[in-house]
């Protein structure tokens, strides 16, 4: 895998072995009501059934709408301009392979991001499994930089699961197993939270989207957390409420925009 490089402000004594901030990852996530979640997920569902749902039989579709669909999987919009730009010349087969291919889904990401060498591993991650994702939410989960950055120790996933110890991996392919195994193991943490209420996952529509909605949440109380222990109040005022910032790490459209 390619260097990658700190992305994050984060204040080196936080992290999943963090006893204070352990202690107080459930009072924060009272800052998110069952309806913030519900409205996340909905709008998760919508984008779906709006830009991907197509992608499911025909790649040629991710030409048609390059900018919108690069901003739903990369979570700047450098990311998704340098997406679309980097795509504008290359072979469409290498989508062809990680979408319909006939290898399992932690192969054909694999073999993806290895044939994007030039390109910044996480990027290529998030565009690999946000595509898949997004096409079938049931059958494939994320692997952005924000569940979990290998290089950074960083991650809700770490978080939720105590420590990084079952995220460890040598390669790409088992690295993808290990983040849909503790993903699955995080739905269990958000069923008692009492955020995950029947309307929301017993909406076949939204239940697929609901375990993401819910981790962009607790990556943006990590995110608070960290940020406002180093910086000042007058600057946290200035930052998204945190089920925007939820959406944002998700690519989606602050509420309201």
């Amino acid at each position: 895998m390619q260097p990658m490089w700190k992305s994050h402000i984060v204040k080196q004594t936080t992290g999943p072995d963090d006893p204070e901030f352990q202690a107080t990852l459930q009072d924060a996530l009272r800052q998110v009501s069952p309806d913030d979640v519900i409205a996340i997920a909905d709008e998760l569902a919508e984008r779906r059934a709006r830009l991907f749902s197509q992608l499911e039989v025909d790649s040629a579709a991710l030409k048609f709408s390059p900018v919108e669909i690069f901003s739903a999987v990369a979570h700047t919009n450098a990311n998704a301009q340098f997406l679309v730009k980097y795509f504008s010349q290359s072979d469409d087969r290498v989508f062809e392979d990680l979408l319909y291919g006939e290898a399992s889904a932690p192969v054909r990401v694999a073999t993806f991001v290895e044939r994007l060498s030039d390109m910044d591993t996480r990027l290529a991650l998030e565009l690999a499994t946000g595509l898949l994702h997004n096409i079938s939410p049931n059958d494939n989960w994320l692997w952005t930089r924000w569940l979990w950055d290998p290089t950074t120790g960083t991650g809700a996933l770490p978080l939720l699961a105590g420590s990084a110890h079952n995220l460890l991996a040598e390669n790409i392919v088992n690295g993808y197993t290990r983040v849909g195994a503790v993903s699955s193991m995080s739905m269990k943490f958000g069923e008692g939270t009492g955020l995950f209420i029947p309307e929301l996952i017993s909406d076949e529509r939204r239940a697929p989207f609901a375990n993401s909605a819910f981790l962009a949440c607790v990556y943006g109380i990590y995110l608070y957390g960290t940020t406002s222990w180093r910086l000042s109040r007058e600057f946290n005022r200035l930052m998204p409420t945190l089920p925007n910032m939820a959406r944002r790490l998700l690519g989606l459209k602050k509420a309201g925009a």
